[in-house]
């Protein structure tokens, strides 16, 4: 039951980042870098959002992600000058475990980041949020 539930969630996000993105559907693999593998533009990343939150009936507010990493440290922890430190790297990771360990990297800037979202990603985002564990407030003391 629970891989069938995950299958139509996958196939749905895909076909959000299809259509979105106006590219085939079997172009848009799990494993496919929005930017590099299927041309999307910062534009693109709100639409896609947007289309997720009408079809899943949930909310994710823009810059969510980085406002949950950065939690309770200092600024100077998280990013200085637009450089992720390695709290600030450390708690990305956590918070999107579908990026590959490998894709991340020291000295990266926080404008990298939407180059390392794949389908994954948004899969991810989608399936907690529907769980109620989309970035745990009790995980990082953010709420």
């Amino acid at each position: 039951m629970e891989e069938a539930k995950h299958r139509d969630i996958s196939l749905e996000v895909r076909k959000i980042i299809a259509e979105c993105l106006f590219v085939d559907l079997e172009q848009v693999q799990e494993k496919s870098l929005l930017i590099k593998d299927l041309g999307a533009e910062s534009i693109d990343f709100l639409e896609i959002m947007f289309k997720l939150e009408k079809t899943f009936n949930i909310k994710i507010p823009q810059r969510e992600i980085e406002r949950q990493a950065r939690g309770d440290m200092k600024p100077e922890e998280f990013e200085i000058e637009g450089v992720l430190q390695p709290k600030g790297l450390a708690r990305l990771q956590e918070l999107l475990p579908e990026v590959d360990l490998d894709k991340w990297r020291p000295e990266m800037t926080l404008r990298e980041l939407p180059s390392l979202f794949t389908v994954q990603v948004f899969i991810g985002i989608v399936q907690r949020k529907l769980a109620g564990t989309l970035f745990d407030p009790g995980q990082h003391n953010a709420a």
